[in-house]
């Protein structure tokens, strides 16, 4: 490929970025009627704006060369654990207790159920596209000298995948809900780094994400009931209790060069971006 070619791909590159971005801005502080059913409109917007998310993510993630697409080689029993046990957590997030004993129930019919789960789904695909198939590689791979700096670079990228929900107060929802939100989202964002580091694939942590969230409102968005009694508080604090150990020793065991996979050797890396 010729420099002009080059440059010109670059360039279309940017501006298609660029345009999204824009996009993406317009649809959330002007979102359209895409529906005069209020639950249609919420789901099918929050959709559009998340596809549209990871539609700008995507390229970016895949220009900047990192790892993140395809299994860690090498990757064997003791990583699929690691993957097993954030799903573990992502499902004990959905009230199966109070939908069995019908002190919960959903509601709506099967159009909302199919847009709540294009909804969960697309929230998981951007938000994971954007924080660990660009994010945190990008802030881990100058600070993974030792097994410290790994778990720092964790928990950094962790954090500012919390606290990005703050953005959430201009938009008309309550503090307390949203400080309830950047915890989690600390919580969940630390265990999906840490099933990326292990096995390379941003698809798992994709799905992940996109379990929790579809357990966490589906009562609210599409049911009514009790979701919180006390087997499942019990239930669910000795599983996040555990899995919070678990990952702890995991991290706490991964050597630098176990992440040496994520990088592309710098030739190759300019070679993708042409």
């Amino acid at each position: 490929m010729s420099g002009q070619e080059s440059k010109k791909r670059r360039v279309f590159y940017y501006a298609a970025v660029l345009a999204g971005c824009v996009i993406l801005a317009v649809l959330e502080f002007f979102p359209p009627e895409w529906s005069k059913d209020e639950l249609i409109n919420g789901l099918l917007g929050t959709s559009v704006k998340e596809l549209l998310g990871a539609a700008v993510f995507m390229p970016i993630a895949l220009r900047s060369g990192y790892r993140v697409f395809g299994f860690r080689p090498g990757a064997g029993v003791r990583d699929v654990l690691v993957f097993l046990a954030a799903l573990l957590v992502a499902l004990n997030n959905i009230p199966f207790i109070g939908l069995a004993t019908g002190a919960a129930s959903v509601t709506r019919g099967v159009k909302y159920i199919a847009l709540y789960v294009l909804r969960s789904l697309s929230i998981g695909l951007f938000e994971e596209l954007a924080f660990r198939g660009v994010l945190y590689p990008a802030i881990l791979e100058k600070r993974r000298s030792s097994t410290r700096s790994i778990f720092l670079a964790t928990a950094v990228s962790s954090a500012l995948f919390g606290l990005v929900h703050l953005f959430n107060l201009f938009l008309g929802a309550a503090p307390g809900g949203v400080l309830l939100q950047i915890g989690y989202s600390f919580l969940i964002g630390g265990m999906c780094s840490i099933v990326l580091l292990k096995t390379g694939c941003v698809w798992l942590c994709v799905l992940i994400h996109g379990l929790f969230d579809f357990g966490g409102f589906l009562i609210e968005k599409l049911g009514e009931g009790k979701i919180w009694d006390p087997v499942t508080v019990t239930l669910t604090a000795v599983i996040g209790c555990a899995v919070l150990v678990y990952m702890l020793f995991v991290i706490f065991g991964i050597r630098p060069e176990e992440t040496d996979f994520l990088y592309a050797p710098e030739a190759r890396r300019e070679e993708e971006n042409q």
